[in-house]
């Protein structure tokens, strides 16, 4: 029997070399301000996102809240991810965080600004690469929290005379199923959720 030998192009180790060498960069680098990275978690597709860091080194989700990102690695940020949601799932889930852009790769003009306040898990300051609604950026800073007057959630926008227009949205109505518009959030919206009466 004869043997046969695969005659490799020149140049092909070194090429080979550069791709080990990337993959080591990539799996030893650390996340910082401005990077976006991909969060996938097998066992619930509904917390598949892009996420921004924001510049506080920190990023939010919902189910895990607000968990800092800057100064470690993709995949030590993919553990302590998954240690968070443990507690939601019967089975630790599997999570795959990957870099999708460094934050020299951002243009920060085309980021929209808006904050999420009151009663919400994370509440704070959200850069977003993708138009978002209401309810997106609620679930970006954790969802309303237990003491959450759910059915008056204000949309807080300045216009052009400097003057402010405050539009209402009922958490409650989505929850139960009711067809409800979603109000897209524009760069320097507010959100607030406010605290729920005695008896509401």
């Amino acid at each position: 029997m004869g043997v046969i030998v695969a005659l490799l192009p020149f140049g092909f180790t070194a090429v080979a070399q550069d791709v080990a060498s990337a993959e080591a960069e990539i799996e030893n680098y650390l996340l910082k301000s401005g990077d976006v990275v991909e969060i996938s978690v097998l066992e619930d597709s509904s917390l598949n996102r892009q996420v921004l860091v924001r510049p506080d080194g920190k990023i939010s989700m919902p189910l895990a809240g607000t968990i800092v990102a800057e100064g470690r690695t993709p995949e030590a940020l993919q553990a302590t991810i998954r240690s968070a949601l443990a507690k939601d799932f019967l089975e630790p889930p599997t999570v795959t965080v990957s870099l999708v852009s460094s934050s020299s790769e951002v243009d920060t003009e085309d980021l929209q600004t808006f904050y999420v306040l009151g009663q919400v898990a994370a509440p704070g300051r959200f850069q977003a690469l993708e138009p978002v609604d209401v309810l997106q950026a609620l679930a970006v800073a954790g969802g309303p929290g237990i003491f959450a007057a759910k059915s008056r959630i204000q949309i807080r926008r300045r216009d052009e005379n400097g003057g402010e227009t405050v539009t209402l949205f009922d958490y409650n109505a989505v929850e139960e199923g009711a067809g409800v518009a979603l109000q897209m959030i524009s760069d320097g919206d507010i959100v607030v959720v406010p605290e729920r009466g005695l008896f509401e």
